[in-house]
């Protein structure tokens, strides 16, 4: 009797963690904490891509998977509402490897749209129907721990599911590679040095509030004199290993946005093919602009108030998707 309960919990084990054919991989050693709860004083990022292409992962923002790994470390970082007040993230990465992402969690079809139009893996958990579809569709490089690629991640027995799932640069580009997927950079924005456009006093804090229902949740940048720092609700949004998130440039844009109830769930429908109104905050400067994504397949692009390409300062940027400009207010 005991060898029969053994072989169904590891035959359980394995159902969860991997696919009929990935051995799970151990995880890797858990992180150092950072006691002090704050980000290096200076931190360096590499010139040289330390990835030989991108890859998108798909991130969990319900408050039980907060705090996540491997945000501070990402290139560019999409934020868009996934359903009833809570958003989730699209994390690209290309300069810096990040031994631990996630929790990762499911797609939803705009963010699909997105990284199909950067040509990378998607690294995701299953998603809705509609991204599913689009995924094969647009014939996505696609990374599901569900259905295709469950050895490359990992679950932290220490957390609970649904919000304990992870995986790292390592493990995806493996992933990548087993199935011959084409690597490619993330491409090059224009950069400058100095912008021109209203300055934002520094006892000012940026506040972006997605509440909705039950669900309380604000989003706050704070220009330090050198980058934005991010709070959730209020309090510094902070890494597993306490590292605060911290961007050289936050980008918010507005996008057709609305509520559907798919078997009594409140799911978010976002157009984010198509075009819109941007504002960029840069070196405590913001200046208005405009966002377009032409197609599934193409890139989004950044236009300044001329109409000509944004240029950012160099580093990273998080990009904040709006419904309307009425969720975006100042306070000391």
């Amino acid at each position: 009797m005991r060898k029969l309960i053994a072989v169904v919990c590891l035959g359980l084990l394995f159902f969860i963690g991997c696919s009929k054919d990935q051995p799970l991989p151990p995880p890797p050693p858990a992180p150092q904490v950072n006691e002090q709860n704050s980000p290096p004083e200076e931190e360096t990022i590499p010139k040289k891509p330390q990835l030989p292409g991108a890859v998108a992962v798909m991130v969990d923002n319900y408050s039980k998977a907060r705090p996540q790994s491997g945000l501070d470390k990402a290139d560019m970082v999409y934020e868009m509402m996934a359903e009833g007040g809570i958003t989730r993230f699209m994390a690209l990465f290309y300069r810096q490897e990040a031994e631990k992402i996630g929790p990762v969690r499911s797609a939803r079809y705009y963010f699909v749209q997105l990284a199909r139009g950067y040509d990378v893996p998607l690294a995701h958990a299953g998603g809705s129907e509609d991204s599913l579809n689009m995924i094969v569709n647009l014939k996505v490089k696609d990374l599901d721990e569900i259905y295709n690629s469950g050895g490359y991640f990992w679950r932290d027995p220490g957390r609970k599911m649904p919000h304990n799932l992870y995986s790292g640069t390592k493990r995806l580009l493996e992933g990548a590679k087993a199935k011959r997927y084409t690597l490619v950079p993330l491409p090059l924005l224009p950069t400058a040095t100095e912008w021109e456009g209203e300055t934002i006093p520094r006892d000012k804090e940026m506040i972006l509030d997605y509440s909705s229902g039950e669900y309380h949740y604000l989003v706050n940048w704070h220009f330090n004199g050198k980058k934005y720092e991010r709070k959730i609700n209020g309090e510094n949004h902070s890494m597993e290993d306490g590292t605060a998130i911290s961007a050289d440039n936050v980008v918010v844009i507005t996008a057709q946005t609305k509520t559907i109830l798919k078997d009594n769930i409140p799911l978010s429908e976002i157009k984010i093919v198509g075009k819109g109104e941007a504002r960029y905050y840069i070196g405590g400067k913001m200046m208005e602009g405009t966002w377009s994504k032409n197609s599934a397949q193409s890139a989004i692009n950044f236009y300044d108030n001329t109409g000509k390409p944004m240029k950012f300062k160099e580093g990273r940027i998080w990009v904040q998707v709006v419904p309307d400009w009425s969720v975006l207010t100042y306070k000391n």
